[in-house]
């Protein structure tokens, strides 16, 4: 006999919605899990959602061949500037598995090495910056958002947003930010209120429209002047199938470079800015990482795997802070039963 899996009293059309804060939703389910425990469920607008909460269930769902990729309400909406780039794709569409198969070289130890002078290109502009403003206050979030949009344009598609060198963030930037914000909220809205507010709709779609027209003119100029750079850009643009001999679409392009953009820059400057932030708070700590990236005199790609202290530095924030606090599946079978005999449906 399966164990019912508790949850918080629905309320009539929007059903458990008014537990989530859409400012901090992660903050309502650590808050849930203090009250229901490691396991719980939502009915968000009419869609059944099980929250897990412990390494346990968590390991077991990750099982490949029981579970796969489900797109919550908020990757849904964010469809609208993704489309079916890798991180919002649905695993049946065709472009997941074509894509995949063209791109994961990419990400491969060689290609990684051949991209660090870029890298070093971005980081040193970010040393010079702090070098020259060390007297004044220092926005360190901001700067490591320049550092990782520069980084990955630079490195995935020879693209310069040139962010030190202005003093407002690149356009993009706020493009992007209200992309996902304002999707966040069209996710927690009825339909109807979505077609109601006309305004924020409008500057919705100025900014999806603004974000792809600079993915399509990078890849346009590139096609205009083609070079023989090794980058994901080249890649996605000459790339084949070697299973069925297919290309991406320039359409898929433009939402795989969306989905780099966004996905790739968030998530690695939020992983500095808090490695920052614990090291201000453990001196020790800062000065141990000091004084092992100080014994050596030039930082190269040879250099980084000796770096073991800053390696595991990142790690722990990550364990702390991860950058992707959730994430959402769905069973392959229609009935699972979880570990403590919860069952799935």
């Amino acid at each position: 006999m399966s164990i019912p899996i508790p949850q918080p009293q629905e309320r009539f059309l929007i059903g458990n919605l008014n537990e989530l804060d859409s400012d901090f939703p992660l903050g309502s389910f650590l808050r849930l899990q203090k009250l229901y425990g490691d396991i719980y469920c939502l009915n968000i607008l009419g869609c059944r959602t099980i929250i897990i909460c412990s390494q346990e269930l968590v390991n077991f769902v990750c099982d490949q061949s029981k579970f796969d990729k489900a797109l919550s309400r908020p990757i849904e909406e964010i469809r609208s500037v993704a489309g079916d780039g890798l991180f919002t794709a649905r695993t049946s569409e065709p472009n997941w598995k074509l894509a995949h198969n063209i791109l994961v070289p990419a990400f491969g130890p060689q290609a990684i090495r051949s991209m660090f002078p870029q890298m070093m290109d971005i980081a040193s502009q970010l040393i010079l910056r702090w070098h020259r403003f060390a007297e004044e206050e220092i926005d360190v979030c901001d700067n490591f958002t320049r550092l990782t949009l520069d980084t990955i344009a630079l490195c995935g598609f020879d693209y310069r947003f040139n962010s030190f060198y202005r003093n407002e963030m690149h356009p993009f930037v706020g493009a992007m930010a209200n992309v996902l914000a304002e999707g966040a909220r069209r996710s927690q809205r009825l339909p109807l209120q979505n077609t109601l507010m006309l305004r924020s709709t409008k500057q919705y779609q100025d900014d999806i429209a603004y974000i792809h027209k600079l993915c399509d003119d990078i890849v346009q100029y590139r096609r205009k002047h083609p070079n023989d750079t090794n980058d994901l850009l080249n890649r996605m643009i000459n790339g084949k199938d070697e299973e069925t001999g297919l290309q991406l679409s320039d359409e898929n392009i433009r939402y795989q470079m969306v989905t780099f953009l966004i996905a790739g820059h968030e998530t690695t400057s939020g992983l500095l800015s808090f490695a920052f932030y614990y090291l201000l708070k453990n001196p020790q700590a800062f000065q141990k990482a000091q004084a092992e990236a100080d014994q050596f005199d030039e930082i190269t790609v040879d250099i980084l795997s000796k770096l073991k202290y800053i390696d595991a530095i990142l790690k722990e924030t990550l364990r702390l802070q991860p950058s992707a606090s959730f994430f959402s599946l769905q069973s392959k079978a229609d009935k699972e039963i979880l570990p403590g005999g919860y069952e799935i449906h």
